[in-house]
């Protein structure tokens, strides 16, 4: 397979672009756009040919998820959370009236927003992972507690919590660390 092909597959011919790609459309034709059609080539995996019948046999996403599915959708909530937190925190701390205290605020919650929709953003891959349900349980606990540590802090500028946002990080590296397993 050429760099082209591959190219070429990683950013169009692969099962999760084409569902993008068919998932626009018909939200599209939904609120009464009708996209210029153009064909689509078919693009076949040559480098396995069991990865060819694995691709035609699982062409959705819920199809690759299999029974793993309920990360994606909390991949979902993670990242219309992170979104939401991001703008708040933004709002309310425009209103902090100590300079120092509001750069420090607002540098807590970049990181703690960072660290949200990143990891929301990977829990995406979950199913694909060897032991799903430990490393997805690991980066959930390990987001909401050091995310929500961090949020906590640069909201009330109490340092309580901290400690618990340390062992979330280390949820997270543990969680990385499956996926070598």
């Amino acid at each position: 397979m050429s760099v082209a092909d591959t190219l070429e597959y990683v950013t169009l011919g692969n099962p999760v672009s084409k569902m993008v790609a068919s998932s626009a459309s018909a939200l599209l034709r939904t609120i009464g756009l009708r996209p210029k059609k153009v064909a689509v080539q078919d693009t076949n995996m040559s480098l396995h040919p069991s990865a060819q019948s694995y691709a035609h046999s699982h062409g959705s996403m819920y199809g690759l998820a299999g029974s793993y599915y309920h990360f994606v959708r909390l991949a979902g909530i993670g990242g219309a959370s992170a979104i939401f937190m991001g703008a708040y925190c933004k709002y309310i701390l425009k209103d902090v009236s100590d300079p120092k205290e509001q750069v420090d605020s607002q540098a807590f919650a970049d990181v703690a927003n960072r660290i949200h929709f990143l990891h929301s953003f990977a829990m995406m891959a979950m199913p694909l992972a060897h032991y799903p349900v430990l490393t997805g349980t690991l980066m959930i606990t390990g987001t909401m507690l050091f995310s929500g540590c961090m949020y906590y802090r640069a909201l009330t500028g109490e340092k309580r919590l901290q400690p618990y946002a340390t062992v979330g990080g280390f949820c997270l590296m543990a969680a990385w660390l499956t996926l070598v397993l």
